[in-house]
């Protein structure tokens, strides 16, 4: 019986999704520890078809042998897959694209005081971006301490909440953009960000910086976003 003569790849699902969460945990010494959870998809590669050996491309700097193959991706980016069938008397090559986003949660501790210029802030630092440009997502902000709830508080003592956007470079800030500033009486707040063309260069990255003016505030930020992959450059 002879063996067909054409050579083809599969994959299980040409797009997927990497998670990462970061959880700050203070036992109360105001010494905060980061404990951080990153699940990477895994994408599963078939061969169709196959002759000889079967070398694998993965379009991130890594390889492998085998008629299937199982493969993760560290950053999320839009890759293809080459694999190669070198037989005897042939030498055939098919690829694919696959794509893979990441969806990203912080849960900050409560924001501590700094006392000048503002009363209290926090750094949430969106994990450094490679081969995205773009972040989409939100802050949520809950009402956590032991005084008056912001649905309580008198005009002069509303709950107040600034989220800047912040570029950096090599950990320095280039720049601000202020998302919201404003007042609020309610136990939770959530402000929607987009951030799109970003087009960062080696050394940068992005935070979001939240700061209250209000003493008495004691705001617990979580901080969710995905980052899609881009799309293919050629």
């Amino acid at each position: 019986m002879e063996e067909p003569d054409w050579f083809d790849i599969e994959v299980d699902s040409e797009n997927g999704i990497n998670s990462y969460s970061l959880v700050e945990i203070d036992e109360g010494d105001n010494n905060e520890e980061q404990v951080v959870t990153e699940i990477l998809h895994n994408f599963k590669f078939i061969s169709v078809n196959p002759a000889g050996i079967i070398s694998w491309d993965f379009g991130d700097g890594n390889s492998a042998v085998g008629i299937n193959v199982n493969h993760s991706y560290s950053e999320p980016g839009t890759y293809r897959v080459r694999a190669t069938s070198i037989d005897v008397d042939r030498i055939q090559s098919s690829a694919i694209w696959v794509k893979v986003d990441l969806k990203a949660f912080v849960e900050s501790d409560n924001m501590e005081c700094e006392c000048a210029p503002t009363a209290k802030d926090t750094i949430v630092d969106i994990t450094p971006l490679t081969k995205g440009n773009e972040i989409r997502g939100f802050v949520r902000a809950q009402h956590d301490g032991s005084s008056e709830s912001c649905s309580l508080r008198n005009p002069f003592q509303e709950c107040h909440l600034r989220i800047i956007i912040q570029t950096t470079d090599n950990g320095e800030v280039i720049s601000n953009n202020i998302i919201y500033d404003e007042n609020f009486r309610s136990d939770e707040l959530i402000v929607d960000f987009e951030l799109l063309d970003l087009m960062l260069e080696d050394g940068q990255g992005v935070q979001i910086r939240l700061e209250t003016d209000q003493l008495r505030d004691w705001h617990k930020p979580f901080t969710e976003w995905i980052m899609p992959a881009p799309p293919n450059e050629s």
